[in-house]
């Protein structure tokens, strides 16, 4: 003998609960989780440009020498050296900050989409 209430609740209730569900981890447990990696991901083009010891370090001569050329010189490279990078590093946050929007926006475009 068929169970046909075991039958009705895999086939439909189970669909629809996860119809139901997926909009809300969208935008609750998976937004959270597309955060923390986006997060991670500009933490890490951070340490990879390796800007907090450029700015550590920015003052202090290179290769230890004390001399005014030395300091003028140090200072030129630097400044070069902060300014290419912080554009990387914005260049970096603004593609993961898409990435980002993308997540949010991908759902809404596809049922937009489903419409149309």
């Amino acid at each position: 003998m068929v169970n046909y209430r075991i039958i009705f609740k895999d086939l439909f209730l189970d669909i629809f609960w996860e119809v139901v569900y997926f909009p809300l981890w969208w935008y609750s447990h998976g937004l959270k989780k597309a955060a923390l990696f986006c997060w991670q991901q500009v933490r890490e083009g951070w340490r990879a440009l390796a800007l907090s010891i450029l700015l550590i370090n920015f003052l202090k001569p290179m290769y230890g020498q004390r001399g005014f050329s030395a300091y003028v010189l140090t200072t030129m490279v630097r400044v070069w050296q902060v300014c290419w990078r912080f554009t990387v590093m914005a260049a970096w946050l603004v593609i993961w900050s898409a990435v980002l929007s993308g997540w949010l926006a991908l759902p809404i475009w596809t049922v937009w989409q489903l419409i149309i």
